[in-house]
């Protein structure tokens, strides 16, 4: 693959992802609360590491940790998460998913997948094949490029 193709490929994948990302916005609005597209983040994050500090919820999400303390203070009103002192360390905070924190993630992840599935079913077949093999492999070469992430 030469040069041209290569910058071909990040057009469609900039473009790609231009879709997706609309999907991933448009999905929040699903759950049954009604939250920012980084305040589900946080909730996604907690979801997927069980327990997590404020101050690691700052540093995954690239934001101060006054801001992502906003954020987890939000979504604690609201009942999603709860917010306890760390055992290791009484000034750290620890982030944990509430049930109703876990409806809310499962019931945008439907609707995400639901708006992703009417897409896939305008796709040809072999085009479906085709496409998971691509965003499976950009997908393990994105996860051993740390800035990507």
């Amino acid at each position: 693959m030469d040069d041209q193709e290569r910058a071909e490929a990040a057009d469609a994948l900039v473009t790609a992802s231009g879709a997706l990302l609309a999907i991933a916005v448009r999905s929040v609005a699903a759950g049954p609360v009604d939250l920012t597209v980084a305040q589900h983040r946080v909730l996604v994050l907690v979801e997927s590491h069980g327990v997590l500090s404020v101050n690691a919820v700052a540093d995954h999400l690239g934001v101060d940790q006054s801001n992502a303390s906003r954020h987890c203070s939000r979504l604690a009103r609201l009942g999603l998460v709860t917010r306890t002192r760390a055992r290791h360390d009484g000034r750290a905070v620890d982030v944990r998913l509430t049930s109703a924190g876990r409806r809310q993630v499962r019931a945008v992840r439907a609707a995400r997948r639901s708006e992703i599935q009417r897409v896939l079913d305008r796709m040809s077949d072999r085009s479906v094949r085709d496409s998971l093999r691509g965003f499976t492999t950009f997908d393990a070469a994105a996860a051993k490029t740390p800035s990507l992430i």
